[in-house]
């Protein structure tokens, strides 16, 4: 049969005869929920429905005879065409929710989502494939309507102060915030949703989390189920840590178990109050400390430009600057000098605030620092005329206990100050001597010294000896980071000063005793070359070391030395380092805590944030082994936490722990 256009039209039978069976079926078509287009071979509409009008916004008579792509979003409509083609070669049928994100368009232009169902026909004339199509817009709705209330109670959840959990009628834990997972879930390997209650706890006991306070861990896990299965009231627990936590437990009415648990560590209003204000405090002190080093980073990077570009210019033989431009270019340069110094001292006066600078204790040599800080002031005294000079170091004179670029930056702080508050053709001399447990550095300068009344407030931040309007740069913050990094490494520092005459600012700090915690070298250097690494046959292994002390890097390189399959690669500054580890890829990763610029804490968040480093294992090195510390690199995504002096089977140890099972 065909119409007007010459286009062939299905005819139909077992209804009636011609025009009435037609007519019977074009109503039952009529009558479907859906929208029903059928399609001929050469992709022709030869039939639709009255849904397939109220749907698309045609007539009937717009859609017969023209191509299917008019039902299709433009966009798709070039690639329908062969997809088209291919399912006529092997036409068979797709059922709706086949998972294609599929889109109709109105005769308005506007677009709906669709689910389509394709049913082929064998016909005399040819294969004719019925479409069903469905409007999924309200469904669709409806799922993100779904999809928000459900990151609504996700988010809700996270929010809730406690630690929080849902158990389904079978005892499995079906959603928890991140405080659960710390507190049940931080020593087990992958997720815990899923696992049982009495999984989640036995591991929770297994790894000591709770103090059994006299009794046996099995009484305290006797006493926790009982309590889960019939929930009444409360169970107080505490944790190995000294907090005192609250257990409560509900019913749900599917039979299932609501489960928050508290800190109620607090006992007198008092004592809340109080840490609810050092809460409050250190809040405010880590959002400061987070916005410096935010802003830090900001101004850098435009100072880069203009520090580099004034020094291009400064230097250039091709187009050399006139006297007068060479004069204005050196203020371009005193001044981008000066404010990146004042944000390299606000940011680390924050983070010392913060709590966030650790210390690195170890022997130094004093010979060895003074000689770089007088290397490194020269400059800066010979622009100001003043001469540094370094007092022979007694022969007998101990080495420190200090963390060696912490100490040169005290001393660098105090040198400068001489040089900058000393007078023309004076002098800043540093001198070393010991005194029964102690080792003292003084470095006295010749210059104007600071006036009686304004001395109590000198190792306060941003006090500067009525300097604070003077012709002399600076920000107030240097002494005091002195005065709170010689505290960290276990020291003391004090001054003497007379106005007119000049000032002596000194530091104290503990005597290295050799033998204080010492191994034997020669055994931990023979176990290391026992290990299976040592061999030169196996797969080898990239290690980057990142560290900015050169005794460790030097100690580092020789153990390692021992290692044939191992090679190393060390990086001074964690900015480094992240990047070379991006670029290569190692099998392990060894981070120093405390490092210059970027903490390894920061090195370690960014290379956990990053997919091609996320899953590379970084050992934290450090000489800051207290507890709290070591809570904090576990959770800051280390694989493991080695102290300094390291030692040397401890730490092969790791390294055969990650390498070895990886061999082929």
């Amino acid at each position: 049969m065909a119409d007007e256009r010459g286009t062939t039209r299905p005819s139909f039978s077992g209804l009636g005869d011609g025009k009435q069976s037609e007519e019977v079926f074009r109503k039952l078509l009529d009558t479907a929920p859906d929208a029903v287009v059928v399609v001929e071979v050469s992709g022709r509409i030869v039939l639709v429905n009255l849904q397939t009008e109220r749907l698309f916004g045609y007539r009937r008579d717009e859609l017969v005879g023209e191509p299917i792509e008019v039902l299709i979003p433009e966009r798709f409509r070039s690639t329908h065409v062969g997809h088209r083609g291919r399912f006529f070669a092997a036409a068979k049928v797709r059922a709706m929710g086949s998972g294609l994100e599929l889109y109709g368009r109105r005769k308005d232009g506007s677009e709906f989502p669709v689910e389509i169902s394709l049913s082929p026909l064998e016909t005399e004339d040819g294969v004719l494939v019925s479409s069903a199509i469905r409007d999924i817009s309200d469904r669709r709705q409806s799922e993100l309507e779904i999809r928000r209330i459900q990151e609504h109670l996700l988010s809700a959840v996270e929010s809730i102060q406690g630690a929080f959990a849902i158990f389904d009628v079978e005892d499995r834990l079906v959603l928890c915030n991140s405080e659960y997972r710390q507190l049940f879930g931080k020593e087990i390997d992958g997720g815990i949703v899923g696992r049982s209650f009495e999984d989640l706890l036995d591991a929770a006991l297994t790894a000591r989390i709770f103090d059994v306070e006299g009794a046996s861990s099995t009484e305290l896990r006797a006493r926790c189920a009982a309590y889960h299965r019939d929930p009444s009231g409360a169970v107080d627990v505490r944790t190995a840590d000294g907090r005192s936590l609250r257990i409560v437990e509900q019913r749900t009415t599917e039979s299932g178990t609501v489960m928050t648990v508290w800190d109620v560590t607090q006992d007198v209003e008092h004592e809340r109050e109080l840490r609810g204000a050092r809460a409050q405090a250190e809040a405010a002190s880590s959002a400061k400390s987070e916005f410096l080093a935010s802003m830090s980073h900001e101004l850098r990077t435009p100072l880069n430009a203009i520090l580099g570009f004034a020094q291009l210019l400064q230097r250039d033989k091709k187009v050399p600057l006139s006297e007068r431009h060479q004069e204005r270019i050196e203020h371009v340069l005193k001044g981008g000098e000066h404010l990146l110094r004042l944000i390299d001292e606000v940011l680390d006066l924050s983070r010392v605030e913060a709590g966030q600078v650790l210390v690195s204790p170890e022997p130094v040599s004093l010979a060895a620092v003074l000689a770089e800080v007088k290397t490194t002031l020269d400059p800066m005294a010979s622009r100001g005329e003043v001469d540094v000079i370094v007092a022979p170091v007694p022969p007998n004179l101990p080495d420190v206990v200090a963390d060696r670029t912490r100490f040169k930056q005290i001393l660098m702080n105090y040198g400068s100050n001489a040089i900058k508050y000393g007078r023309r053709r004076g002098s800043a001399t540093f001198r070393a001597t010991a005194k029964d447990d102690l080792v003292r550095v003084t470095v006295t300068d010749d210059g104007m010294g600071i006036p009686e009344d304004k001395q109590d407030r000198l190792f306060q931040p941003f006090h500067r000896a009525g300097q604070e309007t003077g012709p002399i740069e600076g920000t107030g913050i240097g002494l005091a980071i002195t005065k709170r990094l010689a505290e960290l490494m276990g020291g003391k520092v004090g001054f003497h000063s007379v106005e007119g005459q000049g000032s002596e600012f000194w530091i104290d700090l503990p005597v290295h005793r050799p033998g204080a915690g010492a191994h034997s070298t020669t055994t931990e250097k023979a176990r290391a070359a026992g290990s299976s690494l040592a061999g030169p046959d196996g797969q080898r292994y990239l290690i980057i070391y990142i560290e900015d002390n050169p005794s460790n890097i030097a100690f580092m390189e020789d153990l390692i030395g021992d290692l044939e399959r191992v090679e190393l690669v060390t990086a001074p500054t964690a900015e480094i380092g992240i990047e070379l580890v991006r670029a290569r890829r190692p099998s392990v990763v060894i981070m120093d805590i405390n490092l210059p610029g970027m903490s390894g804490f920061e090195a370690t968040r960014r290379l956990r944030e990053w997919p091609e480093t996320r899953e590379i294992p970084i050992v934290a090195l450090s000489a800051a082994a207290m507890i709290r510390d070591k809570a904090r690199v576990t959770e800051a995504g280390f694989y493991r936490y080695l102290t300094k002096p390291v030692k040397v089977s401890e730490l092969t140890d790791v390294l055969e722990e990650l390498l070895l099972p990886r061999m082929s």
